[in-house]
């Protein structure tokens, strides 16, 4: 019996020291310089545009292509990067702004360190060298005659994604905004193309004046529908106005990000467009989500939406849930309102606010829920909001002359 028992303790030391030896050499597995790379997909799907002498291309990779590109696997840090070309024949010096891209961006040594293993100086510092020459030089202006191009590394998206580039010079700033797709995911083209193709041209109403602006929003429906058909729901209380690349970024400058939400329904279809407030570092973001649909209405040639804000029960304390679940809401609808206004006004793209009654009608204030009904307290009043070119100052917001927030206090 001592002899099977001494045998057994041999077998498990054996065994755990194999254990104990796999686990430290995948620990001490160590970077491998690619042989090749091939960037020529990512260049030849770039989106380009060009303006005042400036050209800017740009492409999101896709997760199979940065792990042949840099040599890590950048989906399992949740890391996506994005390649940029800027071609500068304004006669200017540029500099570009890696933050309007994404203002958690990661620097490539703090990637770097991400994939470090134990035990590897050389091979550790080799990953470091290799991921600062792919960057894009954001710390050498682009002088003129010359181009510059790299990548910039940012949070991992789901499907579209919206690329903000700022050129910043002397008394002069030049903005670029694509809307590029992940090549391993087809929905963010999809998006674009359904909202470019909504509708045709003599569904189209087109306004002009303030007067028939007012007049046409106040005709929209009043509020979302749980189900297509069901009973009113959350009020419909903000209206986007301007093109997409210009609210969108607004959107994007705050922190909001695209993001699948729980279906509500209005004019007999789910949202067009959704998403939520995203954390940002250690702090948790504000708990708030839109949904907006596209309408036919086109104010002085420009694309006017209609959506709802509303934030979950509980805020930033709510019990922890899938990001697309958005119920139970907080039935004080009207502070997120008031929270988004403020929010989108620091975006600097913000040129002009406005309130109008919900349908011209007070607000049912009533909803039915899977579990019970929820009474939301609203004022009945939606938000206007109007996107413009940047920069815009807080001082030079404009306001319409329609209703006025301290009448409803």
């Amino acid at each position: 019996m001592k002899k099977i028992l001494t045998i057994m303790k041999k077998r498990s030391i054996i065994v755990g020291s194999t254990i104990f030896l796999a686990l430290f050499m995948d620990s001490c597995a160590t970077f491998k310089k690619p042989a090749t790379i091939n960037e020529a997909p990512v260049h030849e799907r770039a989106l380009t545009e060009e303006s005042n002498g400036i050209r800017v291309s740009a492409a999101v990779v896709g997760d199979q292509e940065a792990r042949q590109i840099f040599g890590v696997d950048l989906v399992q840090k949740n890391i996506q990067a994005v390649w940029l070309e800027v071609g500068n024949n304004a006669g200017r010096q540029l500099l570009l702004l890696p933050t309007a891209i994404d203002p958690e961006y990661f620097s490539p040594l703090e990637v770097a360190f991400a994939y470090h293993k134990a035990f590897a100086t050389d091979a550790n510092a080799a990953l470091d060298e290799y991921l600062l020459n792919l960057n894009f030089p954001i710390r050498n202006p682009i002088v003129p005659g010359s181009r510059a191009s790299g990548y910039i590394f940012t949070n991992w998206s789901k499907g579209m994604k919206v690329i903000d580039v700022d050129l910043l010079s002397h008394d002069f700033s030049q903005n670029f905004t694509f809307f590029a797709s992940n090549p391993d995911l087809t929905q963010g083209k999809a998006i674009i193309d359904r909202m470019e193709t909504m509708f045709s041209a003599v569904e189209l109403q087109k306004v002009e004046s303030e007067a028939a602006l007012r007049e046409a929003l106040e005709q929209l429906p009043c509020c979302v529908s749980n189900d297509n058909g069901g009973p009113l729901a959350e009020p419909l209380n903000v209206v986007i106005i301007g093109a997409i690349e210009d609210w969108t970024t607004a959107f994007l400058r705050r922190g909001y990000r695209y993001q699948v939400l729980n279906p509500r329904y209005a004019f007999g279809r789910v949202q067009d467009l959704s998403g939520h407030k995203l954390s940002r570092g250690y702090s948790k973001a504000q708990a708030h989500t839109f949904r907006l649909w596209q309408t036919p209405i086109r104010y002085d040639g420009k694309l006017v939406w209609v959506g709802q804000t509303s934030t979950r029960l509980g805020g930033r304390f709510a019990d922890k849930a899938p990001l697309r679940v958005t119920l139970p809401l907080d039935p004080h609808v009207d502070e997120t309102r008031i929270d988004l206004i403020q929010d989108l006004a620091y975006s600097q793209a913000l040129i002009k606010i406005g309130f109008i009654k919900g349908s011209g009608r007070p607000q049912p204030t009533q909803a039915n829920t899977s579990t019970k009904d929820t009474q939301y307290t609203t004022d009945g009043l939606r938000a206007v909001l109007v996107f413009g070119d940047r920069p815009a100052s807080l001082a030079t917001i404009d306001f319409f002359n329609w209703e006025r927030l301290i009448d409803y206090r």
